[in-house]
């Protein structure tokens, strides 16, 4: 049996079994005093150069035997590092999340805490959870290789594989407790995400379906849920969680959403460290001046919603027109067939069809 903190919240775990409330399946946290913890930075900070065992053995005060069980620990967690004789090692990259290797891999300075899990209920939920028990002054991320319970708008279920999506949610305490525009939030990160993405696959054509989805191939590959944590007290907004779904190489989709639920690419030897570390650094260098909407015009140009017919359904209701435009918060503008122009924003919204394209989710 394992103890470990994080955050001010203590867990137990003991064979990958569920005992805490909230729980993920490691045993230890990655913290800069375990030797795992201290090889792993060692080998990143080489940056692609080999560092042989003696050499680390000297850095860390340990001996060659401790190095080279604990290089062996590393890979069977899922990292994948060279050796050749008379080099070292030198690492190459990782098939589990792991916040060492995400923060490595950020070119930003903002500060942001990141949680890596193999399995958890959902990370929209955990951050909920997280948020309620700790006082949370500074953003968090956390990603997960798979989600049990992984769910969408309007709590619909989302997919979600082990080893080939990505599954993360980002928590955002609101300065001052200010109102959050969940509009202009959610096409921001919808920008943010296809930011990311493109630096790694810059020949898939992505396209965003407002509200909330993320295109590739006429197919959904990702979706966004944004919700807010209000104060039991007076119902202010206190913090916001931007939930990201990606379908990186995922298959073998369920029936009932194989028509419409594809991935980015059919294979994929990208690290999914990296494009976890683009999004945080998009996500944040968009969020600092979300309120003006600068990003309004890249998320028309990606629009696969802006001239088509739809029809969107808002409770009993239904509203078919042309989509024209998105307002200054992220609102869809819609010329009925009378010439009525109507402005429906994202709260409002069940459902948005479009029928005349071949995306029909």
């Amino acid at each position: 049996m394992a103890y470990r903190k994080l955050a001010g919240l203590f867990f137990i775990t003991r064979s990958n079994v569920k005992i805490s409330w909230l729980f993920d399946e490691r045993v230890g946290e990655s913290i800069m005093a375990d030797h795992q913890s201290k090889i792993l930075y060692e080998l990143l900070s080489s940056n692609g150069r080999y560092i042989s065992g003696n050499e680390l053995a000297k850095r860390l005060n340990i001996s060659r035997p401790a190095v080279y069980n604990n290089i062996l620990k590393l890979e069977r967690g899922g990292h994948r590092i060279t050796t050749k004789k008379g080099l070292g090692y030198c690492y190459q990259y990782s098939k589990c999340f792991d916040a060492q290797v995400i923060d490595h891999y950020r070119t930003t300075t903002f500060p942001v805490e990141v949680h890596d899990f193999k399995k958890i209920t959902s990370t929209n939920d955990y951050a909920k959870a997280f948020s309620s028990h700790v006082n949370v002054e500074r953003p968090h991320v956390f990603v997960t290789d798979t989600q049990t319970h992984g769910r969408g708008r309007l709590g619909r279920h989302f997919y979600s594989p082990s080893k080939t999506g990505i599954y993360m949610s980002i928590l955002v305490p609101l300065q001052n407790r200010r109102t959050i525009h969940s509009g202009l939030i959610t096409t921001g990160t919808a920008v943010c995400v296809v930011r990311a993405l493109k630096q790694f696959f810059p020949q898939v054509d992505f396209r965003v379906k407002w509200v909330n989805d993320i295109l590739a191939h006429h197919k959904k590959c990702g979706g966004i849920l944004t919700e807010t944590i209000s104060s039991l007290e007076d119902g202010i907004h206190e913090n916001v969680i931007v939930g990201i779904g990606l379908n990186i190489s995922s298959h073998g989709f369920p029936d009932e959403i194989i028509h419409k639920a594809g991935s980015v690419v059919e294979k994929s030897d990208v690290d999914r460290n990296k494009i976890v570390a683009g999004i945080i650094d998009n996500f944040f260098y968009m969020y600092q001046t979300y309120r003006t909407g600068n990003f309004l015009s890249e998320y028309a140009a990606l629009s696969e919603t802006l001239g088509q017919t739809v029809e969107i359904v808002m409770g009993n209701q239904t509203v078919i027109g042309t989509a024209m435009r998105f307002n200054r918060e992220g609102a869809l503008v819609i010329l009925k067939k009378d010439g009525e122009m109507v402005t429906i924003s994202s709260g409002e919204v069940k459902k948005v069809f479009l029928p005349e394209n071949p995306y029909h989710g």
